[in-house]
């Protein structure tokens, strides 16, 4: 056993330089991993938005104008009430917006599980740290 203070504290400061050292270099990968599965989730996520704001678009937009027309339609074809074929157009275009919603929530979703990888990793690092930090804490 090094009982010479000046050994001791030289010993004890390499330790800690050393693990600073790998502290930052784990830092430095989990950044980098982040970065490229941030890179990759926008890329796989892109036709998701897109899709999300054309069915947005096309509820808020086109989608009022045909419901109209629809409902015209159904008026006079089947000789509905003016409440009653409005109401039945009304929900197709719920059904049809929720449809649409619904497909882009699973598109983004898909492309969310990129980030799982980050996610996984930095537990692994945050197990590793205190492992080292606290080596008896099970």
């Amino acid at each position: 056993m090094n009982t010479d203070p000046e050994n001791a504290y030289e010993g004890m400061r390499r330790n800690v330089l050393v693990f600073a050292q790998d502290a930052l270099r784990l830092a430095d990968l989990q950044g980098q991993l982040l970065k490229h599965d941030l890179a990759e989730f926008w890329q796989r996520s892109r036709f998701g938005i897109v899709f999300c704001a054309a069915g947005a678009a096309f509820i808020l937009g086109a989608v009022p104008v045909l419901l109209l027309g629809l409902s015209e339609f159904l008026q006079t074809t089947f000789e509905l009430r003016y409440d009653v074929s409005r109401a039945i157009v009304g929900g197709i275009g719920l059904l049809l917006g929720g449809v649409m919603l619904l497909i882009s929530v699973r598109l983004l979703a898909k492309a969310g599980s990129s980030l799982q990888r980050s996610q996984a990793e930095l537990r692994e690092n945050i197990i590793w740290l205190r492992k080292v930090l606290n080596p008896d804490d099970e």
